[in-house]
């Protein structure tokens, strides 16, 4: 009798075991430009969330079950968007979404996801009025662009305890799409209550050969900043045009995009340093640098500010599930709403970012209502200084000092 109870026992247990290995992995949809003009960045985005799920499924996976990523290349296309979008969702039947890293593109795979009940989390795009859909299911990780330009012209203003030079004038530097139509639309909003004046609104088309009349009216406006808002390819023909007509604004501070991209040192060594730009992490920041260490020996580089965010966008979707218990949409959906990580993820790393705390709210921001942002996120600044990124701002966590005036060689 007690062989006989053993079989039965020892039977159970195979099937169980086998029962645990076929469950099926739960799929993240990952949505980003990997061919095409933005490739170096859709690339580099996609190392953080393949680093972020070597590591969760070397711990385990979710609750015994593996991630696996499915990958959707948009090109950078907003035509592409939809049918990329849909044919994850519908086709590849993925439990979750990470993208995208244009903003235009992000809301057309929200609606997507919002009409499918799968949750969506962008870890890069900025754009405000993304949050002020109300989609039930897509959630941002990263600041508003609102929260961005705030710090840029908080940087602004700490300048001058540095150098003794107030900031009062500025011109903008961006292209026509919507994420540069933010950029002019929020300083116009904060530059009032910093005591700035706009002297000029330089705009232009994203992707045209040539800048040099945008570059000399940049030089006409003779401000005492330039805030800058492009892609690489235009933020490279920036950097070559002001060498070619000889102009050194003394402060030059982009919010990231292409001043950030994985090749802007690459393309531009030598006419670069004293650049600055918003970063959303750096390899100087005290926080992340074990993690840092680890990416840098999978993939031959440090991680930047996007692939840093990546990363950590991942590790929400992981903890979310294991919340929910499922990889129900509506429930990942409920989980992501409760969810409020302050300092560790359960189980996992540290929050690498610039913030020690994750929570998405609702919340209002010139008089428009937003919903599922994480409120709690924010930005550093780093300047280009002897052709690396060095961390300058916040002044009280800053890893070297401000060059000023930007020397551009």
């Amino acid at each position: 009798m007690k062989k006989v109870f053993a079989l039965v026992v020892l039977v159970s247990m195979i099937f169980a075991s086998a029962s645990f290995a076929a469950e099926p992995p739960i799929k993240i949809g990952a949505m980003y430009a990997l061919t095409g003009a933005n490739a170096a960045i859709g690339t580099n985005i996609l190392r953080g969330i393949d680093f972020a799920v070597k590591m969760i499924n070397e711990k385990g996976g979710v609750n015994g079950r593996m991630l696996e990523v499915v990958r959707g290349d948009t090109e950078g296309d907003a035509a592409k968007a939809r049918s990329v979008a849909e044919k994850l969702v519908t086709q590849d039947h993925v439990d979750a979404l990470l993208g995208c890293h244009q903003s235009t593109l992000t809301n057309i795979a929200a609606q997507v996801c919002d009409a499918n009940e799968i949750p969506m989390v962008t870890a890069i795009s900025t754009v405000d009025n993304l949050s002020e859909n109300g989609y039930e299911y897509f959630f941002r990780m990263c600041p508003m662009n609102s929260l961005y330009v705030r710090g840029m012209f908080d940087y602004l203003k700490d300048i001058s305890k540095v150098t003794g030079k107030e900031v009062k004038t500025i011109a903008i530097f961006a292209d026509n799409s919507n994420i540069g139509q933010e950029i002019i639309r929020c300083s116009e909003i904060f530059a009032p209550e910093y005591g700035m004046e706009i002297v000029a609104k330089v705009e232009y088309q994203g992707g045209q050969p040539d800048m040099s009349s945008e570059v000399l009216a940049l030089r006409n406006a003779n401000a005492d900043a330039v805030i800058a808002e492009s892609y690489i390819n235009d933020a490279t023909l920036l950097m070559r045009t002001l060498q070619e007509q000889n102009y050194q604004p003394p402060i030059l501070v982009a919010k990231a995009n292409g001043y950030t991209d994985p090749t802007f040192l690459q393309n531009n060594q030598g006419i670069s340093n004293g650049v600055a730009s918003v970063v959303e992490w750096n390899p100087d920041l005290k926080k992340g640098r074990e993690i840092n260490a680890e990416f840098k020996k999978e993939y031959g580089i440090d991680m930047n500010g996007h692939s840093a965010e990546s990363f950590t966008a991942t590790w929400i979707l992981k903890t979310a599930f294991e919340m929910a218990g499922s990889s129900k949409g509506s429930e990942v959906k409920d989980a992501l709403k409760k969810l409020d990580i302050k300092e560790n993820f359960p189980n996992g790393p540290e929050i690498i970012l610039p913030y020690s705390r994750i929570k998405f709210e609702d919340h209002t921001f010139a008089g428009k209502q937003h919903y599922n942002n994480n409120v709690f996120a924010s930005i550093a600044i780093a300047q280009v200084q002897g052709g690396e990124y060095k961390t300058v701002w916040p002044l009280e966590y800053a890893g070297a000092e401000i060059i000023y005036p930007a020397q551009y060689k």
